[in-house]
């Protein structure tokens, strides 16, 4: 009765525009949850209360934007981050659950456009893409997916042709599962998908590397690629870790390539050697799960608990927090280039992107009146690196392997603690590397956007050049 009760009411007071409607079906589902005689419905019930807060948000940001009409796209939800979180957190813990198929679907999608509203497109496409892996039937994540890659193409960012030779695949799919859109999104919507043109494109969906190569199809298979192409390496060249800041603008006179070039750099570097560190790691101990590695030159004590020492899980260890490192490099790199005068030893990830408590972007970093905001996207981000978060274990192992002792068991892990000691089990373990090379991989190309919403913002008349960066070989 209370999952019934909380769906009607959450939808009604959401077509009503009815706050008291709405929080009372989430505090119905909530309700339910707490009491926990029907563990069944748990996940239905998560993505009724995400959807219910998902609801309050859009009926407060429609009194916002009436209020305060000139401010940009995106800014309002840093003032409502809190809710907006909870949201994204429930929908992924539903979509991510062991609900039937179609719940899952649906709130994957939502978690995709929840995503896409504050210009987290990386991560929007990805929950689409899970969504249509668990209900291929969605047409409406897959028309979801075609209109990302349309807007993302349309701002000239990007692979155009690439997007659009995927973004032909998803129109096709959504208008083949039309139906199914009217029947979770309406008539009005699936009119919207219909009037999705055909791109004409002859580009590549995906550049899939060396089939021989596990090294390359690790990496396309978890979507690990330094590049902005949504599927595959992104290229067949032998660089096809191609993401970088092609070219800046600067004062006419400047003498030398500004210091975003060496930034970005040294961060693709970093993330490189991370990203090979942990892909080893996950290979030697796929080889040898339960035993210390033949390779494995060290002499270990017994610990008589089934725990496993050694490079292997060391190695994830390391990358993992590695990994993580680089966020904290991104945001210095970040104030570095803008000129927001943040001593670059006070700079963290955690604290760069937002000030005033969070509810507002920092002062001088750009925010396009227009589009989505790479600033937007990487507040948030940094946000959702908590354990209240999307990504709580990239947060809580990286703390735990940085300052206290982590090791890998096979009997009755601990989990992440704040003790002296933790352990963790091996599918943990990888998991927490794959989810932190995903998040630094997000975060490096929204920083990316983030300079090419300053360079969009430039105008013809001004008095600047613009430097090319020459490829190094």
């Amino acid at each position: 009765m209370k999952f019934s009760c909380s769906s009607l009411l959450i939808n009604l007071g959401a077509l009503r525009a009815n706050q008291d409607a709405v929080a009372a079906g989430i505090q119905c589902a909530r309700d339910a949850l707490d009491r926990g005689l029907v563990h069944e419905l748990d996940g239905q019930l998560k993505y009724n209360v995400a959807n219910g807060l998902s609801a309050l948000h859009h009926l407060d940001l429609a009194e916002w934007r009436g209020n305060e009409p000139t401010q940009p796209r995106g800014v309002f939800g840093l003032r409502d981050r809190d809710r907006l979180r909870a949201t994204r957190t429930l929908f992924a813990a539903a979509g991510h659950s062991d609900e039937p198929a179609d719940v899952r679907g649906r709130a994957l999608c939502n978690l995709g456009n929840t995503l896409d509203h504050s210009g987290r497109w990386l991560e929007a496409y990805q929950a689409y893409v899970d969504a249509l892996a668990a209900d291929p039937t969605n047409g409406n994540a897959a028309g979801n997916a075609a209109e990302l890659l349309r807007v993302r193409a349309a701002r000239k960012r990007g692979l155009s042709g690439h997007y659009a030779a995927v973004y032909d695949r998803y129109r096709e799919q959504a208008r083949r599962h039309r139906a199914r859109t009217v029947e979770l999104a309406g008539e009005e919507v699936a009119r919207r998908w219909d009037a999705l043109p055909p791109s004409g494109s002859t580009g590549h969906t995906s550049h899939d590397g060396d089939p021989l190569d596990a090294y390359q199809q690790w990496i396309k298979d978890h979507r690990l690629a330094l590049t902005v192409a949504v599927e595959g390496l992104g290229s067949d060249e032998p660089r096809w870790d191609s993401a970088m800041v092609e070219a800046v603008t600067v004062p006419i006179g400047e003498p030398d390539p500004p210091p975003i070039f060496t930034s970005m750099n040294v961060l693709k570097a970093e993330y490189l050697v991370a990203r090979r560190l942990a892909y080893e790691g996950e290979r030697l101990l796929g080889e040898s799960p339960y035993a210390q590695h033949p390779t494995d030159t060290g002499v270990y004590a017994d610990t008589l608990d089934m725990s496993l020492y050694g490079e292997p899980p060391a190695q994830l260890i390391l990358a993992q927090r590695a990994t993580l490192d680089l966020l904290d490099k991104i945001a210095v790199a970040a104030n570095d280039h803008f000129g927001t005068g943040v001593l670059p030893r006070k700079v963290t990830f955690a604290n760069y992107w937002s000030e005033g408590e969070g509810a507002q972007l920092r002062a001088g970093l750009p925010i396009p009146e227009q589009g989505a905001s790479g600033a937007v996207a990487l507040a948030e981000l940094s946000f959702d690196v908590d354990v209240e978060g999307l990504y709580p274990e990239a947060k809580t192992l990286r703390n735990a392997g940085t300052h206290r002792l982590v090791h890998l068991t096979h009997h009755a892990p601990s989990g992440v603690t704040e003790l002296a000691h933790s352990s963790i089990d091996a599918d943990a373990l990888v998991q927490a590397a794959h989810q932190s090379l995903r998040v630094a991989r997000a975060a490096f190309i929204y920083f990316i956007d983030l300079v090419q919403d300053q360079q969009d913002a430039i105008s013809d008349g001004e008095l600047f050049t613009t430097l090319p960066l020459p490829n190094q070989h």
